[in-house]
């Protein structure tokens, strides 16, 4: 792999709030507290130790050691688990949907990223530890996001009419997807894939995608969170009680939206007075405060009644996207979150969620962002002589570049317009000399000249255009396959396709090697 960075300004793909949390942080030290640097993470270090209780440590190490105790390929990641119990061991984390395969390749990027900063922060501070935690979004129910994804151009679909938590679906209708994949790879039989795919079974959907995500990344110590752990809510019940009995994150975050709304920021989310689901079989149902009752689909509930629910069924409460970074900051001794900057605009929003709950709000952090370019798309990038700076230009700025630079003969028609307007200014003169009623008649045959020489123009750049037809499509081609549906590539295309004979560890491997998680820049990988 060859790669190249770019400031993420330069692909114009990112908005200003979002190149600010990307590369200025400190225009925004109001909503997060420190800014992302290398540096920060000791100071960052002394904060967490002043909220982060030891209790919660013994808790996360139970719960992992008996999920990972059963895996094949697990020592790496034990030996970061076994890690846990100690005071100088902190995490990494990223976080994402139970997306099929995977989902869009910047699910990949993430936890790469998280890998291979925890690498770099274990040589630059060797007296603390750091561990990559993957958090899987399992309790998410958002079934629509996530049961596709593209590979080789063709949709793959989990097909199934379950509802609810999607880490509580069964795997039923999953053995097609199963086939499907075998199919893409069956020329490749003892591919590394074939034994991966098999790890997507258990009895739910969330087991399933933990073993994969396991399997995937069992090379680098990836130690994953799945949320939805009874031992885990119950530590947060607390908290959870808190916000039945307060709605402190609603009332935290309407005052921070005030202040974002009045420096034009966008909210990205809007809190509801209760920010918590309910989970039942097949069902993930708002609790909402009616009134001065809670309700939770048909039932309803006295605040008292629905505190005596959380003691019993504390696994059934489940936070929604204002009280999920919470949880998790509750529970992992976490340092720093690394997301993408569209689901980081909404972080700048909890800081007093946070604070509240005297919980240590982290640093945040933009993931990588990728441009990965396969090798045929690299030789006829090169063929038209198109950088990759160019590359980020719209098609249709391409191709007037390319017709520009490969058309040897002149079609700049600047000089013919001058001469004609020249021309006619000269015939206007002499007419008004000789006959000021010929004018009209002067301005009328000029006219039919005009369109005569736009036409003639016309055909002068179809003849062009036909000439280089072969270029013109080709330049479509690639930005069609690099930035598919005119977005980036990574928000669409799957890690696997770029894997075409079924072995991917290589790849991953490659992958970390090129990543440099302490830059803000866009990343460009020639394969």
């Amino acid at each position: 792999m060859t790669t190249k960075f770019i400031s993420r300004k330069q692909t114009n793909c990112f908005s200003e709030q979002q190149l600010l949390l990307s590369e200025n942080q400190n225009a925004l030290q109001e909503y997060i507290g420190i800014p992302f640097s290398r540096e920060a993470f000791l100071k960052q270090i002394e904060l967490k130790n002043t909220t982060y209780p030891t209790s919660n440590r013994s808790i996360l190490q139970n719960v992992l050691l008996e999920k990972y105790s059963s895996l094949e390929n697990n020592s790496k990641a034990l030996k970061n688990i076994n890690q846990l119990k100690n005071d100088h061991c902190f995490t990494i984390t990223t976080g994402h949907q139970l997306s099929l395969l995977t989902g869009p390749l910047y699910f990949v990027y993430k936890i790469l990223h998280v890998i291979k900063q925890c690498q770099e922060l274990n040589s630059f501070y060797p007296n603390f530890h750091f561990i990559p935690i993957y958090w899987m979004a399992s309790e998410d129910h958002d079934f629509e996001e996530i049961k596709s994804c593209s590979l080789f151009g063709k949709a793959i679909t989990w097909e199934t009419e379950q509802q609810g938590a999607v880490g509580r679906m069964n795997l039923s209708g999953m053995a097609e997807v199963h086939e499907t994949v075998k199919q893409f790879f069956a020329n490749h039989p003892e591919s590394e894939i074939h034994s991966l795919i098999e790890q997507l079974n258990g009895n739910t959907c969330g087991q399933a995608f933990f073993k994969f995500i396991h399997t995937l990344f069992s090379d680098f110590g990836l130690v994953i969170i799945d949320g939805d752990q009874k031992e885990f809510k119950q530590a947060f019940a607390s908290i959870t009680k808190k916000e039945i009995e307060t709605s402190f994150s609603c009332n935290a975050v309407i005052e921070t939206n005030k202040k974002l709304e009045s420096n034009k920021f966008k909210i990205q989310v809007h809190p509801r007075e209760i920010n918590l689901f309910f989970l039942s079989e097949n069902k993930r149902e708002r609790i909402t405060l009616v009134d001065s009752e809670f309700q939770i689909g048909q039932n309803k509930y006295s605040k008292e009644q629905l505190l005596e629910l959380l003691e019993k069924e504390p696994e059934s409460f489940s936070p929604n996207v204002v009280l999920r970074p919470l949880y998790q900051e509750f529970l992992l001794p976490n340092l720093c979150y690394v997301g993408g900057v569209g689901e980081l605009s909404y972080w700048l929003q909890l800081k007093g969620v946070f604070e509240y709950v005297k919980i240590t709000y982290p640093l945040i952090q933009a993931r990588t962002s990728a441009l990965w370019i396969d090798s045929n798309s690299a030789q006829k990038m090169e063929q038209y002589k198109l950088s990759i700076e160019s590359i980020f230009k719209s098609k249709s700025e391409l191709k007037k570049q390319f017709l520009l630079e490969n058309e040897e003969e002149s079609i700049d028609f600047s000089l013919i317009d001058f001469q004609f307007n020249q021309l006619k200014k000269d015939f206007e003169l002499k007419a008004e000399g000789i006959d000021s009623s010929m004018n009209s008649r002067v301005g009328a045959e000029f006219a039919k000249i005009e369109k005569q020489i736009e036409g003639l123009k016309v055909q002068l750049e179809k003849s062009v255009k036909n000439k280089h037809e072969k270029g013109l499509k080709t330049i479509e081609q690639i930005k069609d396959k690099l930035f598919p549906n005119e977005g980036l590539q990574e928000r669409s295309a799957n890690f696997f396709q770029f894997c075409p004979d079924g072995n991917y560890k290589q790849k991953l491997h490659n992958l970390i090697e090129v990543m440099q998680p302490f830059s803000s820049e866009f990343l460009v990988i020639e394969d």
